[in-house]
């Protein structure tokens, strides 16, 4: 496999093994073109075992990051449906915290609009992160979570800064830094195997 960042890591080592698994997804879903030779059997089964490494490396993190690291940066399937029902379950938990921590004494409609931004923040950074496209821009949470305009500086806009710097400097960072590790093994261990030839 070729590796160029820990996140592209996670989508392909997911993808190698829920196409080898013959889940009836087709690989041209996943794989850049280049990738889509049909690789020597030699070839397969270091794929697997890479694979295997980097699935084991995330499968080991704590949650709510397993959850995040699969469902961020694995392949947009119905096999990632139990992460992302977990990691919301977690973030709302979360949200809830947050809100019963505050001593102001917050309306249940606010509430409720915190908890929507919250998840469209996330949902928003995931598409960023991933393609570098906002698919829920402020204005558009505005309007799907129905908050005032006036009130947004005041009672929302730093919900949505805390939990799109917490994705960026804390999920991303406990989840792709052990990965970007493991990717860093392998290389390692290719340059040593070139290197004995």
């Amino acid at each position: 496999m070729k590796f160029y960042s820990a996140r592209q890591a996670i989508h392909d080592a997911y993808a190698v093994y829920l196409t080898g698994k013959s889940t009836g997804i087709n690989p041209r879903d996943f794989l850049e073109e280049s990738q889509l030779k049909k690789p020597d059997n030699n070839q397969q089964v270091c794929n697997a075992v890479e694979a295997g490494m980097v699935i084991a490396t995330v499968e080991n993190l704590e949650e709510p990051y397993s959850s995040w690291a699969k469902w961020a940066y694995g392949p947009r399937t119905e096999h990632t449906l139990p992460e992302q029902s977990r990691f919301f379950q977690w973030l709302e938990q979360d949200v809830m915290t947050r809100l019963d921590g505050m001593e102001k004494n917050i309306r249940q409609a606010t509430r409720d609009k915190v908890r929507d931004l919250v998840a469209y923040t996330v949902l928003d950074y995931r598409s960023y992160s991933v393609n570098e496209r906002h698919l829920y821009p402020v204005n558009l949470i505005i309007k799907r979570c129905k908050i005032h305009r006036q009130n947004w500086k005041r009672d929302f806009l730093s919900w949505h800064q805390y939990y799109w710097t917490f994705c960026d400097e804390h999920l991303d960072r406990a989840a792709l830094i052990p990965v970007s590790e493991t990717i860093k093994r392998l290389k390692y261990g290719k340059e040593q195997i070139e290197e004995n030839e």
